[in-house]
């Protein structure tokens, strides 16, 4: 007896080679089905696109601000990388308000101050700064032609240049910085009346000396481009002394030479830049101004370098908030997709029935949930970005901190991550919802 082998039936023809599911053909028609789910309910994959980008214009704009903020806080204070040294009180608040302009500044010390630096062999620069006017907002700053030679380093020219006319020389003169003279509508020749204080006040409450302009300074993107430099003569003679906390004005003055009828010891100035011939100088005079009761000697990287701590303390913060909004994305995308295709229960179904199989159903859901994802990711760029340069010009405009937004191409692999994540994590459900659909139970 012949034994038999049973042989299951095979419809495919023996001339047919069996179809790949995965095809790059069958790949590309599930992603077009994904899109044309999407367009076929506007409003509910345009509110999801909306948490996406801006869950990750949260993240853009956080980043690109704080780098943005970090450069231009460097930016500005190169000319000063030097020894700032005032009168006794917070080091960080003496920095910013000398070098950056913020704030007020602490109060004043004496001139000798100022005259034992630039006497010291120590020293290779020392320029005095007396603050306490301003015209229309711009801070009128009293110093010396000695603050023309700062720079950066030795080897770079120096930053506070002349575009037009020239340096102080005589009484009441003044050299504008490029927005000054912009926002003040002054030119060479023009002439103005100090107001007290450091920001505007009342419009009476001014000084009773014109100035003239002789020379307006190139830009530089630092916040001195909104100052307006005298000479430190022509600081006291406006101010000849005080009596009893009120200023006495000089209006009778026609010369800044008067300012000696107050007398050596009642001459005060705000600050004095201090470059040190070198490293073991630079330390020797801090610690001298430290162990002194009369000034404070600070360091400006020091005192940014807190700052910047500060920085990043907030940027962590809102990196949290940025997670959070992302988890919140995650489950928006989820919800929008579980119900759209919980809907599509009878079209998955027929779709089935017409030959799609599961691993194809399966990969449209998750290509919708990428492609929410991607395109959200794309637009919060632009969201961010935009976001971000809005807010540095309005922080720009208030403190004259130059805030330069760059493009952050080291952002860009971890972004990618996240919304890669976040389309994975919200596609995954619905997809295995959608791969389980009984034909029978939904025709």
């Amino acid at each position: 007896m012949r034994n038999h082998q049973t042989v299951p039936y095979d419809p495919t023809p023996a001339t047919a080679q069996p179809r790949s599911t995965a095809s790059p053909d069958r790949v590309f028609y599930d992603l077009v089905l994904a899109w044309r789910n999407l367009k076929a309910q506007p409003v509910q994959s345009g509110i999801t696109l909306l948490v996406v980008a801006l869950a990750i214009a949260l993240f853009v704009a956080v980043v690109a601000l704080n780098n943005g903020l970090r450069t231009g806080i460097v930016a500005a204070s190169d000319p000063f990388g030097m020894l700032v040294v005032g009168p006794k009180g917070s080091a960080q608040e003496l920095v910013l308000s000398t070098i950056l302009l913020q704030g007020l500044p602490i109060g004043n010390m004496p001139y000798h101050v100022y005259q034992e630096l630039q006497a010291d062999d120590r020293v290779s620069l020392a320029v005095p700064l007396a603050m306490g006017d301003n015209v229309g907002g711009a801070r009128i700053i009293g110093t010396t032609p000695d603050f023309f030679q700062l720079r950066p380093a030795l080897n770079k020219p120096p930053t506070f240049q002349l575009a037009a006319g020239r340096e102080f020389t005589g009484d009441f003169e003044a050299v504008l910085g490029s927005k000054a003279a912009a926002g003040l509508g002054l030119k060479l020749g023009d002439q103005f009346v100090p107001a007290h204080g450091v920001e505007t006040g009342l419009e009476t409450d001014t000084h009773n000396v014109a100035h003239t302009v002789v020379g307006i300074l190139q830009p530089t993107h630092s916040p001195f481009d909104t100052a307006v430099l005298t000479s430190i003569e022509s600081v006291w003679a406006v101010h000849k002394h005080e009596e009893g906390g009120n200023h006495v004005e000089t209006a009778a003055l026609t010369t800044a030479a008067a300012a000696d009828e107050a007398g050596a010891d009642q001459r005060q100035i705000t600050a004095v830049l201090v470059r040190p011939t070198g490293f073991i100088e630079t330390n020797q005079l801090w610690r001298e101004f430290r162990l002194g009761s009369e000034a404070q000697a600070a360091f400006p990287g020091q005192e940014l370098g807190q700052l910047f701590d500060l920085l990043n303390q907030g940027q962590r913060i809102l990196t949290v908030a940025g997670y959070l909004a992302a988890a919140m994305a995650t489950l928006t995308v989820l919800l929008a997709i579980y119900s759209a295709t919980d809907r599509r229960r009878s079209m998955i179904a027929v779709m089935r029935s017409l030959g799609a199989n599961r691993t194809s159903i399966f990969r449209m859901v998750m290509f919708e949930a990428l492609l929410i994802a991607a395109i959200g990711a794309l637009a919060g760029r632009l969201l961010g970005y935009a976001a971000a340069y809005g807010l540095a010009a309005n922080l720009t405009e208030q403190s004259a901190i130059p805030i330069p937004i760059t493009y952050e191409m080291g952002l860009e692999p971890w972004l990618w991550a996240v919304t890669l994540a976040v389309g994975l994590l919200a596609g995954l459900i619905p997809a295995l919802m959608a791969y389980r659909v009984n034909i029978v139970e939904n025709l």
